[in-house]
């Protein structure tokens, strides 16, 4: 069970404001963006680099398909690039194809293709992503293909899987997703279980509590897991004015802490465990102990988007996050923008 709400954020010895340098990379034409060390990598573009320096290193590969998104391990080699309203995507190795990937097309033309790269504890490289149905989620070896955990169950649960992302430890998968409704929740499976059982990947999860009609999930470096909602109801089912931010310990499973926030907060990245860059219309820097925004970066823009799905939202710009890094990069008609948040 889920303890007594706290209203208190738990205080925490980090500065509460961050020296940001501003960069821009001249570039055109970007179709994605990930972070690779120091360089950044447009792998739909065949894998074009482009260094702090401003130098890009041009290649000249391209894919007769409409992908438009890319994910990446860092310092792997490998990549994938896909359709992010579509079913298809593709594995890469060093930018060579060894695998293709599907999905569902069951409403995958209204939310974001599922799709993660990480490591487990054991330092393995895995892909998370849902091949089969929309509601089935699968671990597999990222060199090999191999399935180490599938959702195979005589009746998952009807959870659109989406925005998959590992905890810095790669014990915990999130996938902020959707019930039909529509609404949006947040599910998080711990897959030190599941690698062993996969019968808990047809459930819900950890079962937090954390769904409204938009949200939003990411894990602060600490491992801690935080929730942005929007358009939540009391105990009564009354709509609620304004935003949550939601803190969650996963080895207890608890809430820790609650703050108001009257900004939408949209995608976020985590700048160290006390901050948040929310990402809704352009870049802002919350105090999650305040919910209060102390900087911003209106020149940016960074798209509407507030959950899964994103159907007849504004075009989200190609984005790569760092968190451990304290990085964002934007891709913008005059080039790719880069915020590093110092300490």
């Amino acid at each position: 069970m889920m303890k007594a709400l706290l209203r208190s954020w738990p205080r925490r010895s980090e500065k509460n404001m961050f020296n940001c340098i501003e960069s821009c990379i001249p570039a055109e034409r970007v179709q994605s963006l990930v972070w690779d060390g120091d360089e950044l990598v447009d792998w739909v573009s065949g894998g074009q680099r482009y260094r702090m320096t401003g130098e890009v290193i041009s290649r000249h590969v391209y894919y007769a398909y409409p992908f438009d998104a890319a994910v990446s391990l860092a310092g792997s080699g490998y990549a994938a690039i896909y359709a992010n309203l579509g079913t298809k995507g593709l594995v890469l190795r060093g930018g060579e194809i060894i695998r293709e990937i599907n999905r569902s097309y069951y409403q995958a033309n209204a939310f974001e293709y599922p799709i993660a790269m990480f490591r487990l504890p054991s330092g393995r490289a895995v892909l998370a992503h849902c091949p089969d149905e929309y509601c089935r989620l699968q671990i597999e070896d990222l060199a090999t293909g191999e399935i180490l955990a599938k959702s195979s169950g005589p009746k998952a649960a009807d959870f659109f899987h989406s925005r998959l992302a590992a905890s810095p430890s790669g014990r915990y998968l999130l996938s902020a997703g959707w019930i039909w409704h529509p609404v949006d929740a947040v599910n998080v499976y711990d897959l030190a279980t599941a690698l062993v059982d996969s019968t808990q990947l047809d459930q819900g999860g950890l079962r937090i509590d954390a769904w409204a009609e938009e949200s939003s999930a990411v894990f602060l470096p600490d491992g801690r897991l935080l929730v942005a909602l929007n358009g939540i109801e009391d105990e009564e089912g009354e709509a609620i004015k304004g935003g949550e931010l939601r803190l969650f310990d996963l080895d207890t499973v608890t809430l820790l802490a609650a703050v108001p926030t009257a900004q939408q907060i949209g995608s976020m990245m985590p700048v160290g465990n006390d901050h948040v860059l929310a990402l809704h219309e352009h870049p802002s820097l919350v105090d999650l102990r305040t919910g209060l925004v102390v900087q911003s970066w209106p020149h940016l823009q960074t798209g509407t988007q507030t959950s899964s799905i994103v159907r007849g939202t504004s075009p989200v710009p190609p984005m790569a996050r760092d968190a451990h890094g304290r990085r964002l990069a934007v891709a913008q008609e005059a080039g790719i923008t880069v915020l590093h948040f110092a300490n």
